[in-house]
């Protein structure tokens, strides 16, 4: 007799054969859309492995309908989040997310949850899950289980900035839960109504993030807006729904700035978009990861940029000098002109490849 994942924190040792498919592991990313993306390598991964996988994300609930091989869960309400180590078989936590904000010692959480990080993870969250998952679950269950139940620590494993933190989570999953067949894709099924790139001229300019200092100044971007426009593209801004209030009023009255309710609805977008143009940025990632070539505005001259778009041919426009001591310098070095040139060179490099 075996008890079920949601049945209580104390499982029977059984002789029961089990497989994979028997193992519920919850993957919890931080809140960012970027960083989910990356958790999302993992999920698929461990599905792909034979793994029974719930991805919690508000930004991807949205997208379960294109997660076929994953079970997609909005993040549970605060209340809830404690019962998630008892709902699952072992859960997956960035340890920036809704696990550890809750309001008790990090060791403590750690005594449940098995924490891992996009670049570092403190000592406290760092714990072996091995013994405790044997005495949960049983030794045939915590077998399965045991790459998983000591994989605690940073994603980025390698210490090597060339490295996108695509590649990255990728050298994870082999190294750290011996999945040897790991594959970047984040496990994408697009619905047969929309068609990739079909809109090949469209391309969308993605403004805005989550940091001011990283963003090109937004009338750099209507002029860019303007060059292309004149070369027969069809540039049109994308905006989230808390940034059009400021920002929408900035580009309407000459550009296209589309409304989308979701993450799920943006992507249709962009996997029909021809290229996107934008700062560092989750819209950036989204779309690379749906296949979108993406040219990535970049505020240092030189730095390995683990955090650039990952999946597909990608490219970086950089300031021509970079000058960290006076702010905001490399906005100056960073001319329409240098990006309409790298999108030129960019667009050629993908009409020759099709």
């Amino acid at each position: 007799m075996t008890v079920g994942a949601n049945e209580g924190t104390l499982h029977p040792i059984t002789t029961a054969v089990v497989d994979r498919s028997d193992c519920h592991v919850a993957v919890v990313p931080s809140l960012g859309l970027g960083d989910s993306l990356i958790y999302l390598i993992v999920a698929n991964n461990l599905a792909r492995a034979g793994y029974s996988v719930t991805l919690l994300s508000n930004h991807l609930a949205h997208f379960a309908q294109w997660l076929p091989n994953i079970r997609v869960l909005p993040f549970p309400r605060p209340e809830q989040t404690q019962a998630l180590a008892d709902t699952y078989d072992l859960v997956l936590s960035d340890c920036g997310g809704i696990v550890a904000s809750l309001k008790q010692d990090p060791a403590d959480l750690a005594q449940h949850f098995v924490f891992v990080g996009t670049l570092r993870v403190h000592p406290d969250y760092l714990q072996d899950h091995r013994e405790r998952l044997a005495a949960r679950l049983g030794p045939a269950k915590a077998g399965l289980l045991r790459e998983l139940a000591s994989c605690a620590g940073p994603i980025r494993t390698l210490n090597d900035d060339s490295l996108s933190m695509v590649e990255q989570a990728v050298v994870f999953c082999q190294s750290k839960l011996a999945i040897a067949n790991a594959v970047a894709e984040v496990g994408f099924v697009a619905p047969p109504t929309l068609v990739a790139r079909r809109h090949r001229q469209r391309v969308m300019l993605h403004p805005t993030s989550y940091n001011v200092k990283k963003n090109w100044p937004y009338e750099k971007y209507l002029r860019l807006a303007r060059r292309l426009k004149q070369q027969g593209f069809d540039p049109q801004f994308v905006l989230s729904p808390k940034e059009r209030a400021e920002w929408a009023p900035r580009f309407e009255a000459e550009f296209a700035v589309p409304q989308f309710a979701n993450a799920q609805e943006l992507a249709a977008y962009l996997y029909e978009s021809g290229y996107v143009i934008g700062n560092d940025s989750g819209v950036g990632h989204l779309a690379s990861a749906l296949g979108v070539p993406v040219l990535t505005i970049y505020r240092k001259r030189r730095d390995g940029f683990c955090w650039r778009p990952g999946w597909g041919r990608n490219k970086v426009v950089r300031p021509y000098i970079s000058m960290g001591a006076i702010k905001h310098a490399w906005m100056v070095f960073l001319s329409v002109s240098r990006v309409e040139r790298a999108f030129k060179k960019f667009v050629a490099l993908h009409e020759v490849a099709i």
